[in-house]
């Protein structure tokens, strides 16, 4: 039998500037990341309850907003990204409508919000919602629903 020979095409000439697409907000989280100076759970630290867990790291859950929630280094469709905090506050990751997002930075009274682990429709801006100001409004994992509704207190 013969071999088959197949013409390639040259790579194009700015081959070196290939970008790989990221997922959605994933830029958005990279710069709060190192805003708020955080690294990825260890595989020690895997699962563990962020009150557990050192200063400094972040992780993935589904359960938000519990006393204890487990983070974990692997995301999931509709898990949350929590960052533990240098001097020990915890922040949940989201995104939120802009309107939301401009209620937060001025926010005067207790408010109910909606956030959701990833872009979505309407959903587009990045929020870190310290814990230390916001309540669940009620307890359930994330993976049945997707979204995060908390209550918000005032700074």
């Amino acid at each position: 039998m013969g071999l088959l020979k197949r013409k390639v095409a040259p790579p194009p000439a700015d081959a070196d500037l290939l970008i790989v697409d990221k997922a959605p907000g994933e830029e958005d989280r990279e710069r709060l990341r190192r805003e708020h100076g955080v690294v990825l759970v260890t595989e020690a630290q895997d699962g563990d309850g962020v009150h557990r867990l050192p200063e400094g790291v972040y992780g993935f859950t589904y359960a938000p907003g519990l006393k204890d929630t487990p983070l974990f280094r692997k995301s999931g469709k509709r898990a949350f990204e929590v960052h533990k905090l240098n001097g020990g506050d915890v922040a949940t990751i989201g995104f939120v409508t802009p309107e939301t997002e401009a209620k937060l930075k001025t926010l005067a009274q207790t408010d109910f919000i909606e956030m959701y682990p990833a872009p979505r429709e309407g959903h587009n801006a990045i929020v870190a919602v310290r814990m230390s100001r916001a309540a669940l409004r009620k307890a359930h994992s994330t993976r049945e629903t997707g979204e995060l509704s908390l209550t918000v207190y005032p700074a």
